[in-house]
């Protein structure tokens, strides 16, 4: 079985089994290829393929053409998984976050929180650059809603 771990990042699986491609490479295991290039395989190479938090990161129409060329990819019966955040319950959050700074402004555990979940709802649609805002918003000395995040 052939098995395609597209946009792997730190996160892939040693095994001849599996080959990972990322759009930099640390590792001997990891191909380093641009995505927004194609995918560099042959047709009906693969029985699954698996990205997760990719699909994101490419406009509407490049993210059409990123999901025919795995389906290109992908052997006649194949299975795609597909990874995205979970857009319903960030924009819960923000509602929730919003409705609570509205009865307290002056919460700062409150304002945190929202910020954080405006910074996620644009951050993970519009980012141009790895890590993108939400990434300079961890690295701040202070952060009083880490537990949050995280969870």
């Amino acid at each position: 079985m052939r098995l395609l771990n597209l946009g792997c990042g730190s996160h892939y699986v040693v095994s001849p089994d599996w080959t990972n491609v990322d759009f930099n490479s640390n590792d001997l295991h990891v191909i380093s290829h641009d995505l927004s290039q194609g995918i560099p395989f042959k047709d009906n190479t693969f029985d699954m393929i698996y990205h997760s938090h990719v699909l994101e990161h490419f406009s509407k129409s490049d993210g059409v053409k990123f999901v025919n060329e795995c389906f290109r990819v992908l052997k006649p019966g194949g299975i795609l998984r597909v990874a995205i955040p979970d857009l319903e319950q960030i924009t819960r959050n923000y509602l929730k976050f919003l409705e609570l700074g509205l009865k307290d402004p002056h919460d700062p555990l409150i304002e945190a929180n929202y910020d954080w979940m405006l910074l996620e709802m644009y951050d993970q649609t519009v980012r141009n650059i790895s890590g993108g805002e939400m990434l300079k918003y961890l690295h701040q000395e202070n952060l009083i809603n880490e537990e949050f995040i995280y969870e």
